[in-house]
């Protein structure tokens, strides 16, 4: 993701994040806990449901917790989760850079 694209926050969370928590989901369900299932359906349930950028708030705070929960990741879980905060990470970086331009 380029910072001077123009892109819509909602959009990319649903088409680049959603495969990501539907593939932990999976992982999940054959290593995690309830509670690890739970959390993801949560973060999944908050992007499916996004209309603005403002509701993509709780997915950004929510995603980098997953790290600090005490879950049980498998070795491969742990790629796709680091690739799904990155992901994160890089939508949440253009998001500041386009505000910093209405400063």
């Amino acid at each position: 993701m380029n910072e001077n694209e123009n892109v819509d926050p909602v959009q990319y969370a649903q088409n680049q994040l959603l495969p990501l928590i539907d593939e932990l989901l999976k992982y999940s369900g054959k290593d995690g806990t309830s509670d690890q299932i739970s959390y993801f359906l949560n973060i999944k349930n908050c992007l499916t449901m996004a209309t603005n950028s403002g509701d993509l708030i709780e997915v950004f705070f929510n995603l980098p917790a997953a790290n600090f929960m005490n879950f049980s990741y498998s070795e491969t879980a742990t790629l796709v989760l680091d690739k799904l905060l990155e992901k994160s990470m890089l939508l949440s970086q253009s998001q500041n850079a386009e505000n910093k331009n209405f400063n």
